[in-house]
């Protein structure tokens, strides 16, 4: 049974209450339900995978598949824009199945995905193999999101989100550290025959087949270590039961659950998810410098003579986030959610100009520092703006809506990269990286100032608190 948090009132120290804050929110990751840690586990292994694949599939196209830079970005951004427009849909399906069966259909679509462009180069096979890949990177994404939300208690989610946060970035510290030495490791290509049919594994492949081994590892979590349903005991909240909620409460447990048509239709109708919507779409710019991170900065790396340090230096990224989270997270958690994105996003969205001021191993370090730290202030906080607002029984539908914006980055930014590398940054020929990346700054700094602009009808958090303090003044 979940424990009840100790509250205790600030120390004036803000060194110590910051180390308090972040005790506690760990304390309590330990009272929630065991299935938190082992969703913790899949969500490593899903961002390694999900890294891995991205960071050389520019690569893999051009080098291996023969496309140009136009035609590369375009797969790309088509491969990575699927993605994002599937999860628009798989949360429904997510809050209709249950966790744990809708866990297990991901990871097989993933496995099939991983397989189909792990063995060959042939069109007929990879472009399909990457649109299933595309649904099942579509299930996991919002949902292990979802199980985050599902298996942590009331008090402690905006720590679990926190640490969900942490253990992505744990998969991308991974993918980016052991990317430069899998490209060492493997430099030749090895061909086979099965059942008649001749198959080969490419250098860049190899990277593939990771993904292929931490899925099956995933799968076997997701069938033996995770629970149909969770015990009342060990999901209670932290708080004192109130009887009236539980006599409200108790004939819903026994309504058949709706299908996913009827989740789609009611989450749509409600005014605060168009609000949710709007907020969402804003953050569309300031999230591409990730997705240019992935398309665009690998063969940029290549192009410039910095092949090897490709990983090292994209793992800086992680790495920050991965000791800054929590500690910010702490910080900022009595802040408010809004604020706190809007001020982390301009931080982020201002990374990209170190860019634009040449071609030195100091500047990308800059740009990854830097963009780093405006990742850790506001992306673990717009899982929490998330979750905060969902109604009970939709945080799948609502998680998955969470990553909308990826799907129109996406669908920006694959061609666009294509474009900038065949104009700017070519495999032969002058180059002028600098100007590239100054139109992809210029770009990324729209979301944050559109974000301040609309901040007085986008604070949710702020409009709720007027509107509970007027409706106190009036009943007094």
């Amino acid at each position: 049974m979940s424990m009840p948090s100790v509250q205790s009132a600030p120390s004036g120290n803000p060194v110590r209450d910051v180390v308090h804050e972040y005790v506690n929110g760990l304390r309590g990751l330990f009272t929630c339900p065991r299935e938190i840690w082992f969703a913790f586990l899949i969500k490593v292994m899903e961002s390694l995978c999900y890294f891995s694949t991205v960071l050389v599939l520019m690569a893999f196209l051009t080098q291996d598949m023969g496309l140009d830079d136009v035609w590369a970005g375009t797969v790309f951004g088509i491969f990575s824009a699927s993605m994002s427009f599937f999860m628009l849909f798989v949360g429904f399906i997510a809050d209709s199945l249950g966790i744990k069966k809708a866990l297990i259909i991901g990871l097989v679509i993933a496995l099939v995905g991983r397989l189909s462009i792990s063995f060959t180069t042939s069109p007929w096979v990879v472009y399909p193999g990457l649109f299933v890949l595309s649904v099942g990177f579509a299930y996991m994404i919002p949902l292990l999101a979802a199980a985050v939300a599902l298996f942590s208690t009331k008090p402690t989610r905006k720590f679990a989100f926190s640490w969900y946060y942490v253990v992505m970035n744990v998969g991308s510290l991974l993918a980016g550290l052991s990317l430069d030495w899998l490209r060492g490791l493997f430099t030749e290509t090895y061909a086979f025959t099965v059942l008649g049919m001749d198959m080969a594994v490419r250098p860049t492949q190899m990277i593939f087949l990771v993904a292929v081994a931490t899925t099956i590892f995933s799968m076997i979590i997701a069938v033996f270590c995770i629970r149909s349903k969770i015990p009342k005991e060990e999901s209670a909240e932290d708080e004192a039961p109130d009887p009236a909620k539980a006599k409200k409460t108790e004939p819903a447990d026994k309504k058949p659950k709706a299908s996913p048509l009827q989740v789609m239709v009611e989450v749509v109708s409600e005014k605060t998810f168009w609000v949710f919507i709007a907020f969402i779409l804003l953050l569309v710019m300031v999230k591409m410098i990730f997705q240019y991170n992935h398309s665009l900065y690998p063969l940029y790396m290549e192009r410039i003579g910095l092949k090897l340090w490709t990983g090292k230096l994209y793992a800086i990224n992680p790495a920050i986030v991965i000791i800054l989270v929590p500690v910010v997270t702490a910080i900022t958690s009595k802040m408010n959610a809004y604020k706190v994105i809007l001020f982390g996003s301009f931080i982020a969205a201002g990374s990209v100009f170190f860019l634009g001021l040449g071609e030195s191993i100091v500047y990308i370090v800059l740009f990854q520092v830097v963009l780093s730290i405006g990742e850790a202030i506001y992306s673990p906080r717009v899982y929490d703006y998330t979750a905060s607002i969902a109604p009970p029984g939709r945080e799948a539908s609502y998680m998955a809506y969470s990553k909308a914006p990826m799907f129109f980055a996406k669908v920006a930014a694959g061609p666009a990269s294509g474009f900038l590398l065949f104009h700017l940054c070519p495999v032969e020929g002058g180059r002028n990286t600098e100007l590239m990346w100054i139109i992809v700054g210029a770009t990324t700094i729209i979301s944050p100032i559109t974000l301040w602009l609309g901040r007085k009808w986008l604070d949710v958090e702020t409009r709720k608190r007027a509107m509970d303090e007027r409706a106190a003044k009036a009943s007094a």
